[in-house]
C-alpha cells in the first residue's frame, strides 16, 4: 500500500471531504455512558477508502483495502439509537476531484 496516498472518504458512495460521527456507548463493566467521536480524516489505519452509510438501524463504516476489488479491511456497525450527530463536509472546495452536477 502506498502510504503517501490520501484516503478517500465517501458517504453512501459519494466523495466527501470528511465525516464526523458523535455517538455514545455504555461499556458492559460500567453503567456510565461514554461519548465517542469518529473522524474519518483521523483514522490511523492504512486504507484506500472509508465509506459511511446509514442502513436500516445502523451506521455502517466500511474500511476498504482496495475498493475496486471489494477488499474490506474492517467494518464497524454503530446502532442508530446511539448516534447523536453525523456531520458530512461535502463542500466543493474541500472535496478532491469534485464533479458538479449542475447544468451548464
Amino acid at each position: 500500500m502506498n502510504y503517501s496516498k490520501k484516503t478517500v472518504v465517501k458517504f453512501h458512495g459519494t466523495k466527501v471531504a470528511n465525516i464526523i460521527i458523535l455517538y455514545t456507548i455504555r461499556p458492559r463493566t460500567n453503567s456510565i455512558t461514554e461519548t465517542i467521536k469518529f473522524d474519518a480524516l483521523k483514522v490511523r489505519e492504512t486504507c484506500e477508502t472509508i465509506n459511511v452509510q446509514v442502513v436500516a438501524d445502523f451506521v455502517t463504516i466500511t474500511f476498504y483495502k482496495q475498493e475496486t476489488t471489494n477488499s474490506i479491511f474492517r467494518r464497524e456497525l454503530i446502532p442508530l439509537h446511539a448516534v447523536e450527530h453525523i456531520w458530512v463536509n461535502d463542500s466543493p472546495e474541500s472535496v478532491p476531484d469534485f464533479v458538479s452536477c449542475a447544468s451548464e
